[in-house]
């Protein structure tokens, strides 16, 4: 038992860590960089301060002398732009990389006379400065072909989109995941203090009994994950992904490939432990543990995208190991050892512990941290995501010093007794209960950041809308994008362009020339100011007439510059008589884009009819 004092300083540490983390938690979640509410001012802007504007400007660039609290705070900021007494449009405003530069697209000439442009930011900041705007009224118009209808803009709400809105499930299935992670940790991490420390377990009927019910709703919470998640990629609702015929969707990504094979390996998973005498048998242990083990790698892979993704699913899958060890073997002694004295046994399962503990601790810390920058990198304080991160590195941190205290315990009082009496195994059971609950909040923190987007997170591209012709997948280090097109033929088409990367986006333009002589191409501005996809002949009435090959260049500008360009090629085959075309039901037909000459430069304006039906893009996290 330990002495009086040593139980009141422990007391007294133990409230001034709790009183410590609820203040972090709460400045983390709601706290940026360290700058006084209200400080930041203009270094520099374009047009700058004072300036005579000859040529109309294509956007409004602030930079500020210090970096916005949080990157969302430019969806919050005031910014207009008044010239000779009339508002000017301005298009949404977008954050740079460096934190600092906000450019508000212009969707208008301003009017000549003195400008006033007026900003303010969420913290309080706000400031204002003029300039003068010389710039003569246009006097060109733009040629529209013979016999070509222009349509009308695409506005917010309008047109018909790809993927319906998904039902608000991220509640539930954020509570589903975590217990699918709390049970599949606790079997596991119980199966493997069986085996390295307490073989005796199986001959338990408590022991039996406990890993058969974490079995059985091991599986029912996979399951549910995977009819929430089915839910949410595909928005037919829950009712309607009950069916495990419908969790084929998840079948397009890699996250939804692991949780596929999870919900197959959480069933065999029931034979493997039914019955604990098939993990020590010889005959079985190696097919029992297998699929233990495989269960655990599938969480290797519940995140894509990231800094080296291939060195960084290897390292997912040493952290669920680890933490599997470390959480469930401590969940098996609260709830099966320590519940009462016992044997020499007893003992031994928690000195076996002890070794099992300091060398998962380590991995899963090691593990984590290369998550933390593979993920966020240093950018902990901008994003939620990453202040999350934080909190979750506190908890462990605290996790840690427990364990490294009950070692020390077991070591000093525990390497010669005999067995397990009843004082020390309540004691014991006080402490590791301490630590399964600091467990729970650490996998409650892992499914929270589960719903949330890190920095360097790369969504994965996935096709849940009807199957194209034609498809491809075009990136490079800044710029991500799909083209797809159906039915490829000549004649009316469809043609989807959906965009992953960058997050927003200023002018975006797509470029379709056919290689046969004497045929126009397309110059088509998407209508897209970040992610999403843009429906092209929503009806299938997009007009393609060149047979042949088709090249395809995608362009695009940002606030920090031209992006490289993409490009790509598709063939057009005449269609066969019989060729049918499945095109989304009750969608009303655009009209098709005005034609343009298909040369590298033109003498005059080029005709461009920026329409398109817009909604988000098919990407998971």
């Amino acid at each position: 038992m330990f002495p009086a004092h040593r139980r009141v300083r422990s007391s007294v540490l133990a409230v001034a860590f709790t009183g410590l983390l609820l203040a972090l938690w709460g400045t983390l979640l709601g706290a940026g960089p360290a700058h006084a509410v209200g400080d930041n001012t203009l270094s520099s802007s374009n047009p700058a301060p004072s300036e005579n504007v000859t040529v109309a400007p294509t956007q409004l660039q602030l930079v500020f002398a210090n970096p916005l609290a949080n990157p969302n705070d430019v969806n919050q900021m005031g910014l207009s732009l008044v010239c000779n007494g009339n508002i000017v449009s301005l298009g949404a405003a977008q954050l740079g990389t460096d934190q600092k530069t906000v450019s508000a697209p212009l969707t208008q000439v301003p009017n000549a006379g003195s400008c006033v442009v007026s900003w303010a930011l969420p913290d309080g900041s706000s400031g204002a400065f003029s300039f003068t705007s010389s710039i003569s009224a246009p006097t060109t118009s733009t040629s529209i072909p013979t016999g070509t209808t222009v349509p009308e803009p695409v506005k917010p709400g309008q047109g018909n989109p790809i993927v319906d809105s998904s039902p608000r499930v991220g509640g539930p299935l954020g509570l589903f995941r975590l217990l699918a992670y709390i049970f599949t940790a606790t079997l596991v991490g119980g199966v493997i203090l069986i085996l390295f420390a307490w073989p005796e377990g199986v001959e338990y009927a408590v022991c039996r009994r406990f890993l058969r019910i974490v079995v059985v709703l091991n599986i029912v919470a996979v399951i549910l994950v995977a009819i929430y998640t089915t839910a949410q990629y595909t928005g037919k609702g829950v009712t309607a992904s009950i069916s495990p015929n419908t969790w084929r969707d998840l079948w397009d990504t890699l996250p939804g490939k692991a949780i596929l094979a999870r919900v197959l390996l959480s069933g065999f998973a029931v034979w493997a432990v039914w019955n604990p005498q098939h993990i020590l048998d010889p005959g079985t242990q190696l097919m029992s543990v297998g699929i233990l083990l495989a269960l655990t790698v599938s969480y290797g892979f519940d995140r894509t995208g990231g800094r080296v993704p291939g060195i960084g699913y290897a390292s997912g899958v040493l952290h669920m190991l680890a933490v599997s060890a470390w959480f469930g073997g401590l969940v098996l002694l609260s709830r099966v050892v320590l519940i009462g004295p016992g044997e020499i046994d007893l003992v031994q399962a928690v000195r076996g512990f002890g070794r099992i503990a300091t060398r998962a601790m380590p991995l899963a810390i090691v593990t984590g941290i290369f998550a933390t920058y593979r993920f966020d990198g240093f950018s902990l304080f901008t994003s939620q995501h990453g202040r999350l991160v934080l909190v979750k590195i506190l908890v462990v941190g605290f996790m840690a010093y427990a364990t490294w205290v009950t070692r020390q315990f077991v070591l000093t009082r525990m390497q010669r007794v005999p067995a397990l009496d009843e004082r020390m195994a309540s004691h014991l059971r006080r402490a590791v209960g301490t630590e399964v609950t600091a467990g729970v909040v650490v996998l409650a923190l892992t499914s929270w950041m589960m719903a949330t987007t890190p920095i360097h997170y790369v969504a994965e591209a996935r096709d849940n809308g009807p199957r194209y012709a034609f498809s491809d997948d075009l990136s490079n280090d800044r710029f991500r994008v799909r083209f797809s097109i159906s039915p490829a033929t000549t004649g009316q088409n469809q043609i989807l362009i959906e965009l992953f990367e960058p997050r927003r986006i200023q002018e975006f333009r797509v470029r379709m020339t056919p290689k046969a002589p004497g045929y126009d191409g397309y110059l088509i501005n998407v209508p897209l100011t970040r992610r999403g996809a843009a429906l092209l002949g929503d009806a299938g009435n997009f007009t393609l007439a060149a047979p042949g090959e088709w090249s395809v260049e995608i362009s695009g500008t940002t606030t920090t510059g031209d992006l490289e360009p993409l490009s790509t090629a598709f063939t057009l085959s005449d269609p066969a008589a019989t060729t049918t075309s499945s095109l989304p039901p009750g969608v009303t037909s655009p009209t098709t884009l005005a034609p343009v000459a298909p040369a590298t430069s033109t003498s005059g304006p080029e005709t461009t009819v920026p329409t398109a039906t817009t909604s988000p893009p098919s990407t998971t996290g």
